[in-house]
């Protein structure tokens, strides 16, 4: 993948959606995600999982994806997929999600 102008490996796009977050040993609650890329996404939590936490995030139409914290400020945290999502299917949900 080519890095975007932002120095990122993937585009990100704005979106508004609530998912369903879960970390190991937790029960599921819902976080409004902010932003989506094919290589991960923020989310928005009044919880605050550590950096290198690994989580997973159910987006609307798709199964539960597995991703790893990578930065927390406040309520804002960013996470990067272990799989990347395809390109079309990134694309499609920044399209049908758009904030």
């Amino acid at each position: 993948m080519n890095n975007t102008p932002e120095g990122r490996k993937a585009k990100r796009a704005p979106i508004k959606a609530r998912a369903r977050f879960r970390e190991v040993g937790s029960n599921p609650y819902e976080v409004e995600i902010e932003d989506l890329s094919a290589t991960g996404f923020r989310m928005s939590s009044y919880a605050k999982p550590r950096i290198g936490t690994r989580i997973w995030i159910s987006l609307p139409g798709l199964q539960p994806l597995e991703a790893v914290v990578r930065r927390s400020e406040g309520t804002s945290h960013g996470c990067e997929f272990i799989n990347p999502l395809h390109p079309s299917v990134a694309e499609h949900m920044q399209a049908r999600l758009k904030g």
